[in-house]
């Protein structure tokens, strides 16, 4: 069976930021400095954060719509152009701090450094309160929310309660993607997908990339914060869905790895799509590993096609 998310509608809220990417060539060694001279051949702009997974959804033929904040730049409008001319519907608050910004210096097919635009955000009160009335209409008419943190301060825990609450209420099915150690902001939602080191940061010490380990830790994760499931994603070692009810580890779909930036992303973008089509949540886990095999054998913040997923399906 081909599958087929034309009709799947996905609410998106998080930190929005764009990926810049200068590619080039390194010949030579700076004489001002001990570092490689790269001289730029190519420029490249592409939806980074929560915007990279409303741009999967919306490259998976899903109906995407994407909440977060953007400043009064350049970047900012750079954002809204290639979002739109992805199809994705944006709903933006406008702010005085700077559209969160990464540039990627690639020579060869090695990132050389990584400059970041970014400030904490911090919404006034006012600003927050208008966008929380706005996004409970929205919530009322999306089957799933995906809350996507990269803690650059829009997942705010007051924020996060509200979205988790109003979902609830209205039968919305919620997916967190999480960032930094304060999870008591994420009770409530159907399914959080950490990556191991995460794991991690909320328990207090590093875990082992191991089934054992990764499967005590999560339950211990679960109980704590009053979770439904935990979906861990591993890198090469695929992923694994822990609940009370049910362990389940899936290898790795991909053979090469090049690049597993934005992969979290797509994970999560590939899942809300399953699971809002029908899926049963085993079958969604294994159609969102083949999705992240295919995007880490591509350089940089990547997506996937829905018929790229069919055929490695």
């Amino acid at each position: 069976m081909k599958l087929n998310f034309n009709d799947c509608k996905i609410l998106i809220v998080g930190d929005v930021m764009l990926d810049k990417y200068y590619f080039g060539k390194v010949e030579r060694i700076s004489p001002e400095a001990p570092v490689p001279i790269v001289n730029i051949v190519t420029e490249e702009s592409r939806l980074g954060g929560a915007s990279n997974v409303a741009n999967n959804i919306t490259s998976l033929g899903g109906q995407a719509t994407l909440c977060g904040a953007i400043g009064h730049d350049f970047f900012g409008k750079e954002i809204e152009r290639m979002a739109h001319r992805k199809g994705i519907k944006t709903d933006f608050v406008k702010t005085e701090q700077p559209t969160i910004t990464k540039a990627r210096v690639i020579g060869g097919r090695q990132q050389i450094v990584r400059i970041d635009y970014e400030q904490h955000l911090e919404l006034p009160d006012k600003t927050r309160e208008d966008f929380q009335t706005h996004l409970a209409e929205l919530i009322q008419d999306s089957p799933t929310l995906v809350i996507s943190d990269y803690g650059k301060g829009m997942i705010s825990e007051k924020l996060c309660t509200f979205l988790i609450q109003t979902a609830k209420g209205h039968g919305t099915r919620v997916i967190v993607d999480p960032k930094g150690q304060n999870w008591k902001k994420y009770a409530g939602a159907d399914l959080i997908t950490p990556n191991v080191k995460e794991l991690g940061d909320i328990i207090g010490h590093p875990v082992k990339n191991e089934d054992r380990e990764i499967e005590e830790v999560a339950l211990e994760i679960i109980h704590c914060y009053g979770l439904s499931a935990l979906l861990v994603t591993r890198s090469e070692k695929g992923m694994s869905l822990i609940s009370d009810q049910e362990i389940l580890h899936i290898p790795t779909h991909s053979q090469e790895v090049f690049d597993v930036s934005g992969a979290g992303d797509t994970v999560v973008a590939a899942l809300s799509l399953a699971l809002t089509s029908g899926q049963e949540i085993t079958n969604a886990i294994r159609i969102a590993n083949v999705a992240a095999g295919v995007v880490v054998k591509k350089i940089g913040t990547a997506t996937l096609s829905i018929e790229e997923l069919n055929d490695n399906l």
